[in-house]
């Protein structure tokens, strides 16, 4: 679960997140926190790498939308948690976090996490 320190001071930068128990869904099977996130239109942020990442593949070969998984290294410092998570909530738009499973790292700096973010999204005519 996500450190309430983060989720303060994310608070506080004026983003919206839910926390489990927000959302009655703590300590409920992940399949569960994921549809509650894509019924929210909401990024699942998680520390939890390999049960998400195979949730993600299995919701793929069922053809199930989500509005996408960002992956949190637990070890990384919360200073440097806070301003990636930021630097995401900033630049990822519906349509660049839909159905991607997504790396936290990839937003360490403007430059990565803005060729990061075009790269998903999708081209429009």
């Amino acid at each position: 679960m996500i450190d309430h320190r983060l989720a303060r001071r994310l608070r506080a930068a004026g983003h919206l997140l839910y926390l489990p128990p927000e959302l009655g869904v703590e300590g409920q099977a992940d399949d569960l926190h994921l549809a509650t996130a894509a019924r929210l239109g909401a990024v699942l942020v998680t520390q939890n790498r390999r049960d998400f990442a195979l949730l993600h593949q299995g919701w793929e070969a069922e053809g199930r939308d989500h509005a996408g998984i960002l992956l949190v290294v637990r070890r990384t410092p919360l200073a440097i948690k806070i301003a990636c998570l930021d630097r995401a909530a900033l630049l990822l738009t519906p349509a660049a976090a839909h159905n991607q499973l997504m790396e936290l790292d990839l937003f360490d700096t403007e430059e990565r996490a803005g060729a990061y973010v075009a790269s998903l999204t999708p081209l429009t005519d």
